[in-house]
């Protein structure tokens, strides 16, 4: 089914990402989000923990510090980071298209709401003895966050900050191939030369993520989609993705950079 095609392959879904961090778990006030409950499947390995929204705001990210001890006093500790910025971004891309009965059933409006709560899997290791979970990074879809854990808010700044730049760039390769009359592909070309972008990228060295792979990987299948098909013109078909892309990226600018109201310093 091509939409949720497309949804897997944009990673439109709430996002996870895991980093590992050596700083203990401290206490604090709590913020706008809490892991209220958890539960431990020894058989399966995994932690079901519920998260609840106990502000009064929409939530667009969340980020967890996790605690893990086993037998010795062994100790795992690592970060759980969730973002819904690109539902967001994807639900405008797809208004009025026939396509958005479809993604708001699968996503509602993008989301987490005051009074919800959501189900995050946590996988574990054998023998788990403690478990520990606190929320300490909360973005809010006013465009404002806490945080009691700084470098966890930046890291979620730094990952939709990336994400636009990786589109922006992809956007402009789209329009210089748009741009020549006499190229009767130009979603092949605009594939290609983004998939140069690609490479170049993986054959460095960085220090700072500063172009996301996996984003430019997900516009290149979508041309390459449009390249493929038998269209009577190809180009209006380029025209409509670019518009829509712009789209995306007109609804994500906000949320990369937010004010900060609360949290430690």
């Amino acid at each position: 089914m091509r939409y949720r095609r497309i949804i897997s392959r944009n990673a439109i879904f709430w996002l996870l990402f895991v980093f590992a961090f050596s700083r203990s778990l401290q206490a604090s006030p709590p913020i706008g989000a809490v892991v209220q409950t958890w539960h431990y499947d020894p058989q399966a390995n995994t932690i079901t923990a519920q998260v609840v929204n106990v502000s009064t705001k929409d939530i667009t990210g969340y980020n967890i510090s996790i605690k893990e001890t086993y037998a010795g006093g062994r100790v795992n500790s690592h970060e759980l980071m969730t973002d819904a910025v690109g539902a967001l971004a994807f639900l405008q891309e797809v208004q009025g298209t026939a396509n958005e009965d479809n993604a708001r059933k699968q996503l509602g409006d993008g989301l987490f709401h005051p009074g919800v709560s959501r189900k995050e899997i946590i996988g574990v290791q054998p023998g788990l003895q403690n478990f520990e979970a606190v929320v300490d990074v909360v973005a809010y879809a006013d465009q404002t966050a806490e945080a009691t854990n700084n470098d966890a808010l930046q890291r979620l700044l730094s990952h939709r900050k990336v994400t636009l730049t990786s589109r922006r760039a992809a956007n402009d390769i789209i329009k210089a191939a748009l741009a020549n009359p006499n190229d009767s592909d130009p979603a092949a070309t605009a594939a290609t030369k983004i998939q140069e972008r690609i490479n170049v990228w993986n054959a460095q060295r960085h220090t700072t993520l500063d172009f996301a792979p996996g984003e430019a990987q997900g516009i290149i299948d979508e041309l390459k989609e449009i390249s493929s098909q038998r269209l009577s013109d190809k180009r209006n078909a380029l025209t409509q993705f670019l518009a829509k892309s712009e789209k995306h990226i007109t609804t994500l600018s906000p949320h990369a950079n937010l004010t900060k109201i609360a949290g430690q310093p």
